[in-house]
């Protein structure tokens, strides 16, 4: 007889334990798929956030939970969308209570974006900005500093609304505003929650200094 370390279940063949695949089998095998491996980052840091244990939550535990679906489905979420500061996106998610079955959801993206965007430091998002550019110029056969010129609004409205590009530079960048004037009335609507003019007026305003040393980072960079 041969038997399934997994599930415990016996067979007469060899051959026929090979071909079987129970639940924690296939968990098993699918450890190393990157859906997988973030679900499982989730899986700690729910722990690590909600409970008082310091023992570390163990991939067999993860099999094991019976919210193991749940986790694996929003790590896949994550990759597909290429979250940005996916830590932080995880412990958003849990720090505010989201419930569990809206961890896959637009608005639930969107909220941790805005508050990411409104409280980080300039320096991060016009690093964060900066990368994004220099990876468009080079899957487009360009110069960094040509993307609000050359760039499509379609695409464009898509990164913002990632949150790939920081209002820090849509309104201090001199050549942002091109790509601003450019974009359709319904664009304009889809990334001003993003980008909302009012909340970064009084940012501007209550942050001089950042504001100066954004302005001079991208007037090297020819932006």
């Amino acid at each position: 007889m041969e038997t399934c370390k997994y599930c415990k279940k016996s067979f007469t063949r060899a051959e026929t334990l090979a071909n079987h695949m129970c639940p924690r089998k296939r968990r098993t095998a699918e450890k190393d798929t990157l859906s997988s491996r973030l679900g499982f980052r989730v899986f700690q840091r729910f722990y690590e956030l909600t409970t008082t244990s310091k023992i570390a939550k163990t991939f067999n535990d993860f099999i094991e939970s019976k919210y193991y679906i749940d986790f694996v489905k929003f790590g896949r979420h994550i990759g597909q969308r290429d979250a940005i500061d996916t830590e932080r996106f995880i412990d958003f998610v849990i720090k505010n209570g989201v419930k569990l079955r809206d961890w896959n959801k637009d608005f639930v993206y969107e909220s941790f974006l805005q508050e990411l965007m409104n409280k980080e430091p300039a320096d991060r998002a016009l690093e964060r900005t900066l990368l994004t550019l220099e990876q468009w110029a080079t899957e487009n056969d360009t110069t960094y500093n040509k993307f609000f010129e050359q760039v499509t609004t379609t695409e464009a409205t898509h990164i913002i609304r990632s949150g790939r590009i920081s209002p820090w530079v849509l309104y201090l960048s001199e050549s942002a505003g091109s790509l601003l004037d450019r974009m359709s009335s319904e664009q304009g609507d889809m990334i001003k929650e993003i980008i909302n003019p009012e909340i970064w007026k009084v940012r501007f305003h209550n942050k001089p200094d950042d504001v100066q040393f954004v302005i001079s980072v991208l007037e090297q960079a020819k932006l």
